[in-house]
């Protein structure tokens, strides 16, 4: 009788002419053996609940086509509504558009895929993303070309507009949260009614919208900050409610689909970083910008407390700043250059001031 080898410390039993195989026990090095582990030990959807959860976000047969028709209804209604709101600078119009929008349902269906490694309906689900996203843009180019407004430059783009032009880490964080709110809420019928403020929380139609009133205007720059916003969120909205739907229960019927499952949270992780190093560029540009702002107020005042800041452009290029002050002065006013080392010296840097002085009239009147 041939003696069994014992187990070796690494947990496997030596085979001749193979390679040790496992016993059975985990290696934690192994991402797959971890999640396998991790899954073994959270809740698993039902099979009535995960068929419900996607008839509601992306059906199948003849109540697809139908789906079609009220998606492209709609995301052409609330495009036309967020343009009409943000160049009429309204605010309670734009939340009226994301109620409307019906983004969210195509973004949780692709997340809802990628869970169970699904690639027909992740197919399905990523062309009416496209689909949608090329429509609200066209829309919001048609609204503002047929608006009448006297958009000349992107100076004169409302502030609703310009507000989506300029995104920073604090959206991705929001749509993250967002994401993963849609997550928890999508498989729950009876927190279902929390969805639409998850469309509120995280603007997708209204960005859109934006990119095609900039485009219409020549703000290629804005256009293009309004894209990367949607995409933001666009990204954010698929890793976080892919996870949450997970950890929920929501998982391939097989396990020789975990290995896809993976590799699409990889793409979605991946997607995140993408759109964070813009974003975290951009924050760390609109930090330093505030910053040297309130070192240009700061000097005014120690300058001369008597005038009034009238309007304030700065603007840091390679550690120069520019700066393009108006103010009001009642009266005389100290030299413009001690003005320029004052700031110099706050800003540890070079400065190049424009100073425009309004100076106070005085005029006597008197009558008979």
């Amino acid at each position: 009788m041939t003696p069994v080898p014992e187990a070796d410390q690494e947990g496997t039993v030596p085979d001749t002419g193979s390679r040790p195989r496992p016993t059975g026990r985990i290696g934690l090095t192994s991402l797959g053996q971890v999640s396998q582990a991790l899954g073994a030990r959270l809740p698993r959807l039902d099979d009535t609940d995960r068929d419900a959860m996607f008839d509601e976000l992306l059906p199948d047969g003849d109540a697809f086509r139908r789906y079609v028709e009220r998606f492209v209804w709609l995301i052409v209604l609330s495009a036309a509504i967020a343009g009409f709101g943000l160049l009429a600078d309204s605010a309670a119009v734009v939340i009226g558009a994301m109620l409307v929008a019906p983004l969210m349902t195509p973004i949780l269906a692709t997340a809802a895929a990628i869970c169970v490694s699904d690639n027909r309906r992740l197919l399905r689900a990523v062309l009416v993303l496209v689909g949608g996203t090329v429509a609200a843009i066209v829309v919001g180019f048609l609204v503002s070309k047929v608006s009448g407004n006297t958009i000349v430059s992107a100076d004169d783009l409302p502030l609703e507009v310009l507000a989506r032009t300029e995104p920073g880490l604090i959206d991705l964080a929001i749509a993250v949260a967002a994401g993963a709110a849609a997550g928890y809420v999508a498989p729950r019928r009876d927190a279902v009614s929390a969805l639409p403020g998850v469309g509120i929380a995280v603007a997708l139609v209204p960005p859109l919208a934006t990119v095609g009133i900039t485009l219409e205007a020549g703000a290629g720059r804005l256009a293009g900050g309004a894209l990367l916003l949607y995409l933001t969120n666009l990204a954010a909205i698929v890793f976080a409610g892919a996870l949450v739907l997970l950890v929920g229960g929501l998982r391939p019927a097989d396990a020789t689909s975990g290995r896809r499952v993976r590799v699409g949270l990889l793409i979605t992780v991946g997607a995140v970083l993408a759109v964070a190093v813009p974003l975290t560029i951009h924050t760390l540009e609109v930090i330093r910008d505030t910053r040297f702002e309130r070192q240009v107020v700061s000097s005014v005042r120690e300058w001369d407390d008597t005038v009034e800041v009238v309007e304030l452009t700065t603007d840091v290029d390679r550690g120069r700043g520019d700066v393009e002050l108006r103010i009001a002065s009642p009266g005389q006013s100290r030299p413009a250059w001690e003005l320029a080392d004052l700031i110099a010296d706050r800003h540890a840097g070079g400065v190049d001031l424009v100073l425009f002085i309004e100076t106070a009239e005085r005029v006597e009147v008197s009558t008979r």
